[in-house]
């Protein structure tokens, strides 16, 4: 069965306290229209967007599962 939802989901899972700052600033308007107005402009000008997010990009998370043992 296919998804009944026009737009593929992104799912997005930032700290509890980022969300609810982010949310405070944007005043009442939605969290989602936000992102997708971010991703609008990052289309529209990909140099200047991303250059005004360089010093908040977060660090890079390690993926997959931990090794067993410290890198010696």
């Amino acid at each position: 069965m296919s998804s009944q939802h026009r737009e593929p989901a992104m799912t997005v899972r930032p700290p509890a306290h980022l969300k609810a700052a982010a949310q405070a600033a944007l005043g009442g308007r939605e969290m989602t229209a936000f992102v997708v107005a971010c991703l609008t402009a990052l289309v529209a000008n990909p140099a200047d967007f991303l250059a005004q997010l360089d010093q908040h990009w977060p660090k890079e998370k390690p993926r997959g599962r931990p090794r067993r043992t410290p890198d010696a």
